[in-house]
């Protein structure tokens, strides 16, 4: 993800793929985010005890002096007498003789609650704190009825005064937090998820922009075509055809710059059979094949246009053909020499359109047929050009077998869809074959493109012509956006080399 010219990391691209891969990947995030919270919920939940406390307040006097100074007898302990006591209840509630009068009084020489004992001025406070509210009340009752006996053989005779009586407490002092701290690991969750989501970007390794196709492949972009949007709930044409009237002028003017550009190629090269394909399905070829055959035949050219693809035959459709058409797989099952009836005309252009409504299990069988070279032979005597759209070339071999009657390829990439290395083998696989490259095409760039050459759109597939390879070939290939497919092609080895011959 280097920025090749400069050499600088460019992270613009890092958060354009960042965007892209989180529609796909934002079950991480939230994965994470629940599993953390609702594993901290449960055990901040499980190890959760509530602790319950409850105070009495008592007013100290004193019989006679003992062992503590009193002012006199009768008289208020004061101030300092009070804190003597507090500061002697951690011992006497220890001793031996205290134990015994416990037990002889509630049969357990343990209180049942946590007992702490202060002085302020001549008040003794008793606090006492339990698992539950009547633990906690009953402790600190017996804590002031044994303290005051076991301390008076102890320390001297002196009594307690109830001043605040304690109360049956109501509520914890220790108030659960299970949802707050699930709350603060759901959040960590998240950001170790979006974290994940953003390593996943920065080694997401796509095609973004023509420079970035030209030194993957070698070989003259053609042009870059932008992602059309039609409003949102028209009833309107959705095609994205150039004879349909709501289509975006920039497209259709992108279109007669990859014309223009095509025809310079195809000069030079001296080509006018030309084959479309991919790395896989869904990059927008055929509907790059049906409007370059408009656009040639808007310039007054003779254009057939030929549906190769066996499996599943889109072209017709494309074009709103309904009526029933034969294509290559009943000129070759039939051994049919007219040619000419099988071509139809597409209304509103000159293009004639080889397309049927048959299609075959074992491809292979017609693309090897002796009489598909008659009969691209036919088709180049009577058009200006022949244009042929294949199946992907990174899923099917289809393409590879068509090579041999074509004069070119335009190989076709959808911006930031396929990995790198996937359209570099795939064109390998071509180059195997010893196939001439016209050049490539950018499909489906972002509006509003930044300096590398795109933008962002959280949408997916917003061309809206429904016209793609949502199907399984019958091989054991099937796609959908996002999912991953292998292939081994007959030249692996990662290095770019000019597909030319």
């Amino acid at each position: 993800m280097e920025n090749k010219k400069t050499g600088e990391f460019d992270f613009s691209i890092l958060w354009h793929n960042f965007l892209r891969t989180l529609p796909r990947l934002f079950w991480i995030p939230l994965l994470l985010c629940l599993a953390l919270g609702g594993f901290q919920f449960y055990r901040t939940r499980r190890a959760y005890s509530p602790t319950y406390e409850t105070f009495a307040v008592y007013r100290v006097s004193a019989n006679q002096t003992g062992a503590i100074d009193l002012n006199s007898y009768g008289s208020y302990l004061d101030a300092n007498a009070a804190a003597k006591l507090a500061a002697s209840y951690p011992y006497v509630m220890s001793a031996d003789q205290t134990l015994e009068l416990m037990k002889e009084k509630y049969g357990s020489s343990t209180l049942p609650a946590s007992v702490s004992c202060r002085a302020e001025a001549t008040m003794l406070i008793f606090t006492a704190r339990a698992s539950s509210p009547e633990l906690a009340y009953n402790g600190l009752h017996m804590a002031a009825e044994v303290f005051p006996e076991a301390g008076n053989s102890i320390l001297g005779s002196f009594s307690l005064e109830v001043f605040d009586e304690a109360a049956l407490p109501t509520e914890p002092v220790n108030p659960p937090s299970f949802v707050e701290s699930a709350a603060k690991w759901a959040m960590i969750g998240f950001a170790l998820g979006m974290g994940l989501v953003g390593l996943f970007a920065f080694f997401r390794k796509t095609v973004h922009n023509s420079e970035d196709l030209r030194d993957l492949l070698n070989i003259p972009c053609l042009g870059l075509l932008p992602q059309v949007r039609f409003k949102a709930r028209t009833k309107a044409n959705r095609t994205v055809l150039l004879t349909n009237s709501k289509l975006d002028e920039s497209y259709s003017e992108a279109i007669r710059s990859v014309r223009f550009q095509l025809k310079k190629e195809l000069e030079h090269q001296r080509a006018k059979v030309i084959m479309v394909t991919s790395t896989i399905p869904g990059e927008g070829k055929s509907t790059l094949s049906a409007n370059l055959a408009l656009a040639l035949a808007e310039q007054g050219s003779r254009v057939i246009l030929v549906d190769c693809d066996l499996r599943k035959q889109t072209l017709k459709d494309l074009f709103g053909i309904t009526e029933p058409t034969r294509g290559l797989v009943e000129l070759i099952e039939e051994q049919d020499n007219d040619l000419e009836s099988a071509l139809t005309s597409v209304e509103g252009s000159t293009i004639r359109l080889l397309s049927g409504d048959k299609l075959a299990d074992q491809p292979q069988n017609f693309l090897s047929s002796p009489k598909l070279q008659s009969v691209m032979k036919v088709l180049r005597q009577h058009s200006d050009f022949v244009i042929v759209d294949t199946p992907p070339s990174g899923l099917l071999s289809d393409a590879a077998s068509l090579s041999h009657w074509v004069d070119g390829v335009i190989y076709v990439v959808r911006q930031d869809y396929v990995a790198r290395s996937s359209v570099l083998n795939s064109a390998s696989t071509l180059n195997g074959m010893e196939v001439r490259f016209i050049g490539c095409v950018l499909n489906q760039t972002q509006r509003n493109t930044s300096s590398s050459g795109y933008g962002y759109s959280s949408r997916r597939g917003a061309y809206g012509y429904g016209y793609g390879y949502g199907y399984g070939y019958g091989y054991g290939y099937g796609y959908g956006y996002g999912k991953g497919y292998t292939h081994k092609s007959k030249n692996n080895d990662g290095d770019s080399e000019e597909y030319k011959k």
